[in-house]
């Protein structure tokens, strides 16, 4: 017989175990508080997640932070369901980075905050915006495209077109110093170089109600350090990177 683990001269004590009264065995009062108490922390539960917009945005972009490995490309994995052929995507968004002379972690930060990656996805209030870095209808007849022919390309195809645009806003404002700066050159190029305080959109116009998500202080005006507190509570790991030398 195989011996016991434990000596004997030594006993495990074993867990007291504590027995909770069912509800019914409360007294009708306080049965009737713990209902009351339960029903009141589900509502404000239910009430948080309906009314805060930026809820589902903060919780997706921090899942997506905490599932990226070490050795893959940062939110690589939140585009396998718009892009069949990652490594090639991969390949591209790293070649595009080395021409643009950024890391490859801002550039899908980006993409990923304007269309998680979806090349076909359109602006959902109404600006015409579409694809990786939702172009604008006349952002995308300067490139000599037209929406449409975004629309229909794969996210491999509309990478070039990712990189076209924002060559062009390096050659007319300068290189790219953070992530901060990069989505300025994708949301409002003018912007780039401003101080925090700068407006970008303003109430009641229209492009601030298309843009109202990213007024993080809720003023009313879409400012620089809006759109850098933002990009930093969505994208901690690309916002750390920093620009080699």
């Amino acid at each position: 017989m195989r011996k016991p683990i434990y000596s004997s001269t030594y006993r495990v004590a074993r867990p007291r175990q504590v027995v909770v009264p069912p509800a019914r065995a409360l007294p009708r009062p306080l049965k009737r508080a713990f209902w009351l108490l339960l029903l009141l922390a589900v509502s404000n539960a239910v009430t948080h997640t309906l009314f805060n917009p930026r809820l589902s945005d903060m919780s997706a972009a921090s899942a997506a932070e905490v599932a990226t490995p070490d050795d893959q490309l940062y939110l690589l994995s939140e585009a396998a369901a718009h892009i069949p052929n990652l490594p090639a995507f991969e390949a591209k968004v790293r070649e595009i980075a080395m021409m643009l002379d950024i890391p490859p972690e801002w550039l899908m930060a980006v993409m990923y905050a304007e269309s998680r990656f979806d090349p076909a996805v359109a602006n959902r209030q109404g600006s015409g915006a579409i694809g990786l870095i939702q172009f604008m209808p006349g952002t995308a007849l300067e490139l000599d495209v037209s929406p449409e022919r975004l629309r229909q390309m794969t996210a491999l195809q509309q990478l070039e077109y990712v990189y076209r645009y924002l060559f062009q806003v390096q050659q007319r404002y300068g290189p790219y110093a953070s992530l901060t700066d990069l989505y300025l050159g994708i949301l409002y190029p003018k912007a780039r170089g401003q101080d925090l305080c700068y407006t970008l959109y303003a109430r009641p116009s229209q492009s601030y109600r298309q843009n109202a998500g990213l007024d993080e202080d809720r003023d009313g005006r879409v400012t620089v350090s809006d759109i850098d507190r933002h990009v930093r509570r969505l994208f901690p790991t690309a916002y750390a990177v920093r620009l080699a030398g």
